[in-house]
Parts: C-alpha cells; structure tokens; sequence
C-alpha cells in the first residue's frame, strides 16, 4: 500500500487489472432517480463493519423503551394539548426548542443556526418578490420597505416551488393517510435583520408569510391573532422540514455524493493518492444510501408515511434538488455568496457561515498541502492518467453525470477546490444536517414532517378563516406519526462513527494498516496533525462564540463533524 501515481507505479499491469475488476464490481443505476447516477449493487468491501454495527446498535438502544408509553396510544388519536409533544420525551432529553418554539426569535434563528440554515437568502433590492411587503406596508404600516431592501437587510426563505434553487414543491399535491390527507403548505417568509443599538449587534426577525403563492394572497405578520401568526410559522416549519429532508439532506449531501464515490472506485487505483485521500470520506457511504432507499424511502417506509407528499412526490424533491447542484456552485464559499450571506458585515451573526467558514479553510489548507506534495508540477497532474478518466467519467452523462465538474482537470489549484468541495460536502455539510434531526426535528410541534390540515381559507364573505387551538392541533402530526418522526430521527441521529480529520479508524478497516504507517516518512504525517491542530483551534473559537450567541450552534463543532456520510 504505498502511494503511488500511476505513471511512477512499476506495477502498472496490475494497476490495471485491478481497475477492470472494479468496474464490473461498482456499476452505475440510472434508472431510480434519472438522471442521476446511483450504484447499480453494493460490492461486499463497502458493507458496514462489524464495529460500525455494534457501535450504532448500542447507541441507538435507548430508544425502544422510551417508546413503549408512545405505542400504547391509539395509532392516530390527535393529541390533547401542544404539552403532549413534550410527554413523548419521557426517557430522553427534551430539546431545548421545545421551550421556545413558538417565540418569533427561535423561529428566526432557525434559519441561521437550525436543522436547515441553507434556504434563506438575501432578498435583493430589485426582486419582484419583495412587491408583496411593499403593498403590505401600504395598508399595514411595517417600517419603511423600500430603504430596508436598499440597505439590504431584508431576507426570504421561499418554498414556493417557483425559485430555481428550489422548483420542486409545486408539485407536491400531498399524500394521505388512514383518516384523510397531509399537506405540504408552499409559504413564502420574509425576514429582516434588526440593528439593536452598537452597529455589531442585532437579530433576525419574521415580518411576513404568505401561505398561499397565489398573487394577492393573505400575509400573515406578528401583528395577527397570535394563533394565526403561529399556524402560518408552522406551515414554514413543515415546508423547511420536507427541504430538509429530500433537499438539503438526501439530495444534497447523499445522492450528490454517490456518483463521486462510484468513479473513484472505477478510475482510481487503491493507492492512488486521491483515492486514499477520498476514501475515508466516503466510508459506509454507498452501504447507507442502499439502506435508506430499501428501507426508508420505499412504499410504507417513513418517508412515504411521515413526509407530507405521495412517495413519488416526494422523491421527486430530492431529483429537483440535485439538477439544481453542481460541483461549483456549491463550495460553500460560492454558495454563501450566491445567497447574498457572505458579508459579515452586513449580517454578523450567520452561525452556519461563520463555523462552516472555518472548518472549510481548514480542510482547504490540509488538502492544498496533500495535493501538492503528490503533485509538484502540472505535468504531474497532465500525465496522470487515472486523474483524467476520473474527471471525464464524472463529468460525462453517461458516468457520474456530475454538473460543474470539468472534463479534464490542468491544474493542482483545480483539483484542490474540487477535493475541498467533495470533502466539506462528505463531512462538516452533512454533519450539519443531519445531526440536528434531534434538537430540532424530532419534537414535532417545532418541525412537523407534514401538515394535517390546509392552509386558511377565504370564505364566501370574503373573510379569512380565524385560526383556533383545534386548528393548531389539526394541523401537526398526530399521535402515532409524532411518535415514529421521534423514533427516526433519533435513530438517524444517534451515532457517530468517526471524526473529522482523524483517519485511523478507517484505515485500519479498510487497509489493515494505520493512516501514519501508509504514508510514513512523507510530509503528509506532519500535514495530518497540523489539520487536526486546526480543527482543534476552531472548535475552541467556535466555543468561544457559542457562548455570545443566543443559541449555542453545535453542529459543526469540529469534534461531532463526521468525516463521512456513514449516518
């Protein structure tokens, strides 16, 4: 197992050979999610561990027991009274969002430091969206919109299905369920960052939703009945939750991944440096997502019964939410931008972008330094063969089919962003959605997996139906399906297989040998540790933050960072 490119290799037959058995053994599918590409059968080398195994059974066994008060319920009773979602934690810790879910501060904060901080965007001063609040102001008087969109401190979380990063709700009809249907409402909210005295201190806060995307519709605003202002935050709560989920979470970081996982299999040598440096990040990778699409996003698994569209419906979000990625545009640097979230100046507190940010530098500087060693001049990169048939078969539509990704790769520079991008993705991006499944997610009268009833009607007198306490209960999850959303998202949330930037673990699985002793005497000993030491560093700024921050935001603290998508 000594690293070695393939135009250094003197064993270049056996290169060969080996690469010719691996591509019979990983083979694309493009026939479950077309157009993109999945793996046909999972070769046994990729299956989970016996570790892996018992570590993630014994971390999930608390969970069977706090159950048992659950099931004893009637499989669909609605619940009494809110206080009941809180009952279902009666062996486990409460999430702290349960106290303050129906504050607007907790739901805003939601947006930057919650399960899914990567829909909110900046609403420029031009778009046509922000019509609705200037018309809104008009009757109800708000503040002054048109400076406020100048000075750029207005912001939008759409899921109306009509932006482009997002096309997929729109045909979402919803699904049913033994006693009649579940929604998924298509609200667009607005909010607006508020300077509170020194210039470097202010919050986030709702002003607006509209729950129906229809022009001309109602807008709820916290100057509304206090239940109709928190049913219409509810509805934004169960749409985030299905982006979340078939977005952000499946789309964006698992399916996206797959292809990249297959063709590095198929054109890279076992000891190809790359290889060796990708592997740990796609660890238990192809196994789980095999996994989740036999057992969890098949006909009556929880996606099909918790989520709020038919299964087809709601397989379809996660096919809009990879023809809507590509390899480029979703560095985090590139997409913070894209977004109008990346001036710190403008907003000051962006948890995900400040802790994202500094997590991203670090496996930059570790992968810049990994590459270059293995790399030192462009013929290095020019002359390596199997670098290129990677790039080519991920580029190309009848391969991985990977938007962004170019076909031929000229220098260490290009392939650096490309790695840094595949790693952060892999790691610190799912880490940060999939781990807050539980502080945010699995109490479900802060993020319900559907919606139970429709949005507020207009009635025939031309007047909005007035929200009650019935309403809010109609509206969430009843009590079996509250139950099984607790149930899966502790389960999907449990267990922590490795950690970022450590690679020992993995290797001595899939090498038999320790990450040190594979590239013992080269300089990438020294790169590893300095990576660790800056993990480190970050983690103890990111500590330092938490304590300034209205909510402390874990999920991409260094130490609970995966290195893989093995969750």
């Amino acid at each position: 197992m000594t690293p070695s490119l393939p135009q250094n290799d003197p064993n270049k037959q056996k290169r060969s050979d080996y690469l010719t058995g691996q591509q019979q053994a990983y083979q694309f599918d493009y026939e479950y999610l077309s157009p993109l590409a999945l793996l046909k059968d999972v070769p046994a080398v990729e299956n989970f561990s016996i570790g892996y195994l018992s570590e993630r059974v014994i971390a999930t066994s608390e969970l069977p027991a706090n159950m048992l008060a659950a099931n004893a319920r009637s499989f669909l009773d609605p619940l009494d009274n809110l206080q009941d979602y809180e009952d279902f934690f009666t062996l486990m810790p409460l999430p702290q969002v349960a106290k303050t879910y129906q504050t607007d501060r907790s739901f805003a904060e939601q947006r930057l430091s919650g399960a899914n901080p990567m829909v909110i965007r900046l609403l420029e001063p031009n778009d046509p969206r922000g019509e609705i609040l200037a018309k809104l102001s008009s009757v109800q008087p708000l503040f002054d919109v048109r400076k406020e969109l100048q000075e750029k401190n207005i912001y939008i979380a759409d899921y109306t299905g009509t932006d482009a990063h997002y096309r997929g709700p729109s045909k979402v009809q919803g699904g049913t369920h033994e006693k009649g249907r579940k929604y998924l409402p298509k609200p667009l909210a607005f909010f607006m960052w508020r300077w509170t005295g020194i210039r470097d201190r202010g919050e986030m806060a709702p002003i607006a939703i509209q729950l129906d995307p229809k022009p001309g519709s109602h807008v709820y605003t916290p100057f509304d009945p206090p239940l109709d202002w928190l049913f219409a935050k509810l509805c934004v709560q169960v749409a985030d939750a299905n982006h979340h989920e078939m977005s952000s979470h499946l789309g964006r970081t698992h399916l996206v991944m797959e292809p990249i996982a297959i063709v590095t299999a198929r054109q890279l040598a076992k000891n190809h440096p790359l290889s060796l440096l990708l592997k740990p990040h796609f660890r238990f990778m192809l196994t789980n997502n095999s996994f989740a699409r036999s057992r969890l996003i098949n006909p009556g698994g929880p996606v099909d019964e918790l989520l709020a569209g038919t299964l087809a419906e709601t397989i379809e979000l996660s096919r809009e939410a990879c023809s809507t990625w590509s390899l480029d545009q979703f560095s985090l640097p590139t997409e913070l931008k894209n977004r109008g979230m990346d001036d710190t100046n403008q907003l000051p507190h962006y948890p995900y972008r400040d802790d994202g940010l500094l997590l991203w530098n670090a496996i930059e500087t570790f992968v810049s330094g990994f590459l270059k060693y293995f790399y030192p001049t462009e013929l290095a990169i020019a002359e390596d063969r199997e670098l290129q048939s990677w790039a080519q078969e991920l580029a190309s539509t009848k391969g991985g089919n990977v938007k962004g990704m170019p076909k031929r790769i000229d220098t260490v520079q290009q392939l650096i962003e490309i790695v840094t991008t595949v790693i952060f993705t892999c790691g610190p991006q799912h880490s940060a959605v999939n781990y807050p499944q539980y502080d945010y997610m699995a109490f479900a009268a802060n993020m319900p997996l559907a919606a139970y009833r429709d949005i507020p009607e207009i009635t025939d007198s031309n007047i909005l139906e007035v929200i009650t306490e019935k309403d809010i209960l109609q509206l969430l999850p009843p009590y079996k399906r509250a139950a099984d959303q607790l149930q899966i998202l502790f389960t999907l949330s449990a267990y922590q297989y490795d950690r970022l930037g450590y690679y020992d673990k993995s290797f001595r699985e899939l090498y038999q040998k320790s990450f040190q002793e594979v590239f013992e005497g080269t300089p990438i000993e020294l790169l590893v540790q300095k990576f660790q030491q800056d993990l480190n560093m970050a983690e103890q700024k990111i500590d330092a933050n938490n304590r300034r921050r209205p909510v402390p935001y874990l999920s991409l603290k260094p130490s609970l960072v995966l290195n893989s998508i093995s969750m």
